[in-house]
């Protein structure tokens, strides 16, 4: 696309085989590559569009995979002639087409309560499809596989998050931890993926799945968290937005701040992940008086710190304590008289 500023990371392979490594080049999916004397050859390369989705594999000796999406849902990818479509219904993943030319094949599909596909059944007949409980299947299928999620073509990682992060099903782990971890002191494992439930939970954002922590927990979490990583958890997901709103009881607003005012601005205008409605309550209330409390007696005290150092500047010029302004002009005009 002319004009556009590509961010791309590369995968590339030892000489000596059996190891692969991503680079730093901004890669959102893997730690970086650390600099050896080994000779390593690029295996692939992933290119991400302004929202930080993979829009381009470019894949060794073969021909470039562009990929389209409908908000964060995968739908189209397009390899050379190949055309490969996903339909959605709802949630749920319906059926998958693919042209080549004038060859048509076309897939329904049969998935599980966390959309992972177990039965294709189209014009070659049907499959079924098995998965480990974190994902890993050795057999080809569909364009879809494990929780819906399309298997990288050269590791067969799932790069979660549209290519946030991958995830890989035989060390049931993701390659990098996760940008919203630790959360304080002792945090949550940055690796882990599900909270180690993978059977129950799905996590497509590639995130820290926290919707199924109970109130208690969430609440531990949320309040070692920074405004800014509060923001960005709540923008997850509306679900999330709702459980950051329902479990945060207390402004996150240092009340002897100067700027503690505009902070709560930023709250009511909910530009801190932090649902208004929550804050309609006494010790809201209590927060915002004294944080315009402290401010107003702030003020007060600037005011007369002025006035203080005006005052001395009025007797200083008149020669007399407690001087007026017209003292001390009279004063100035008699000096420049001599």
């Amino acid at each position: 696309m002319p004009g556009h500023n590509w961010q791309i990371c590369q995968l590339a392979a030892s000489g000596r085989g059996g190891m692969i490594r991503y680079s730093s080049l901004d890669c959102r999916t893997n730690a970086a590559m650390n600099k050896t004397s080994e000779s390593w050859r690029v295996l692939c390369r992933y290119r991400y569009d302004a929202l930080d989705r993979i829009a381009v594999v470019d894949i060794e000796a073969q021909e470039l995979v562009s990929r389209f999406y409908q908000k964060s849902r995968l739908t189209v990818e397009i390899q050379g002639a190949v055309r490969r479509r996903v339909f959605h219904g709802a949630d749920r993943l319906l059926a998958e087409y693919e042209t080549e030319g004038s060859s048509i094949r076309a897939d329904l599909l049969g998935t599980d309560t966390q959309n992972s596909v177990l039965q294709a059944v189209g014009s070659q007949g049907q499959q079924s499809l098995a998965y480990s409980p974190y994902g890993h299947s050795a057999q080809g299928g569909p364009f879809s596989g494990f929780n819906g999620e399309r298997a990288d073509p050269v590791t067969g990682h799932y790069l979660l998050g549209n290519g946030y992060r991958a995830f890989n099903p035989v060390l049931m782990r993701f390659n990098s931890p996760d940008s919203l971890s630790p959360f304080g002191r002792g945090g949550l494992n940055a690796y882990v993926y599900c909270q180690g439930d993978p059977v129950n939970r799905s996590d497509p954002s590639g995130h820290a799945g926290l919707l199924g922590l109970p109130d208690l927990a969430l609440r531990s979490i949320l309040k070692n968290l920074t405004s800014k990583d509060l923001v960005n958890l709540s923008l997850t997901s509306k679900a999330m937005g709702r459980r950051v709103s329902a479990a945060v009881d207390r402004l996150p607003v240092d009340v002897t701040d100067p700027n503690a005012l505009f902070a709560i601005h930023n709250v009511l205008k909910s530009k801190m992940g932090i649902s208004p409605g929550v804050l309609k309550n006494d010790a809201f209330k209590a927060k915002f008086e004294r944080a315009a409390a402290n401010i107003k007696q702030g003020i007060s005290k600037e005011i007369q710190s002025v006035d203080r150092r005006t005052q001395s500047i009025l007797d200083y010029m008149a020669r007399v304590t407690g001087a007026s302004e017209l003292q001390a002009k009279r004063a100035l005009e008699r000096a420049q008289r001599f």
